[in-house]
């Protein structure tokens, strides 16, 4: 069966097509999709970065306070009070400061009144020690009341022979502002998770076709999470293999649509030349 010539036009222009379309399903789209899972990816560790830098730069300072509370109480003993309350006033983050021994007698206390009083018991599982300094330990938590973030320290010292521990609690809403605030957008979700696995102050998306970046601070033994979901590339893949449809299926129906008239013209050419030829005949 010998094919017209508008067919074989429509055919060679479909073969053309579903080459192109099969062409970039199989070999472009795979490393489209690479390159844009290493972009987000790239944007996700720099926005990261940036935030756990800062909350390193807050935490490194804040870290330092407890050596600097037991030197000036060792050096000024009787002091100990103003030496709270003026430390207090110049971290105004400091929701309370505690200095107790085993004796019910042996305690010095400050706090900010703006509070309600924290009868705070912080388990054991939740401390660890500081990257800062060895001596120190830290637990970052979130409490079902306000102030619902919680870093806390507490560093063991002896004054006279005699075991005492200092605890300092920070109020730590800027850390989760800055968490929440990451410029990346609804389909992405961020944590922090200790070094034992627990997840403090929030968990991040859980489930399957996730991508995690995960970095550690420098500063204590926690590591930030964040997840997006594959939503975030497919939904750029489909736009994609529109565009790639349209870029293929387009031209080929401008394609079809000429190769038709040439053809239909070239068939009026051919009757005609076969009307010509047959009235010279006759003639």
């Amino acid at each position: 069966m010998r094919l017209s010539l508008l067919k074989k036009i429509l055919v060679a222009v479909f073969l053309v097509a579903s080459a192109l379309i099969i062409y970039a399903w199989f070999i472009v789209r795979p490393k489209y999709e690479s390159s844009i899972l290493a972009e987000k990816l790239a944007v996700v560790r720099y926005v990261q970065k940036t935030c756990m830098d800062n909350i390193d730069y807050t935490i490194t300072g804040w870290s330092r306070i407890p050596r600097l509370i037991i030197s000036q109480v060792a050096e000024r003993p009787n002091e100990g009070e103003s030496i709270l309350r003026t430390m207090m006033t110049l971290h105004p983050e400091i929701i309370q400061i505690r200095i107790y021994s085993f004796g019910p007698s042996d305690e010095l206390m400050s706090r900010d009144t703006s509070y309600p009083l924290l009868n705070l018991q912080v388990p054991d599982s939740l401390w660890v020690y500081s990257r800062v300094d060895s001596v120190l330990q830290v637990a970052w938590f979130k409490k079902t009341e306000e102030p619902l973030h919680i870093f806390a320290m507490r560093m063991r010292f002896q004054a006279h022979g005699i075991p005492f521990t200092l605890s300092i609690i920070w109020n730590a809403k800027q850390f989760n502002d800055m968490i929440d605030e990451l410029p990346l957008g609804k389909d992405y979700s961020a944590g922090i998770e200790s070094s034992s696995g627990a997840a403090v102050p929030d968990t991040p998306v859980t489930g399957e076709d996730l991508n995690v970046v995960s970095s550690d601070f420098k500063s204590a033994p926690y590591k930030m999470l964040i997840t997006m979901t594959e939503k975030i590339i497919s939904t750029q893949i489909k736009d994609f293999l529109l565009y790639s449809a349209l870029l293929v299926v387009g031209p080929m129906v401008i394609l079809s649509v000429l190769g038709w008239l040439l053809a239909l013209q070239i068939k009026r050419f051919i009757n005609k030349m076969k009307i010509s030829a047959g009235s010279d005949i006759k003639k």
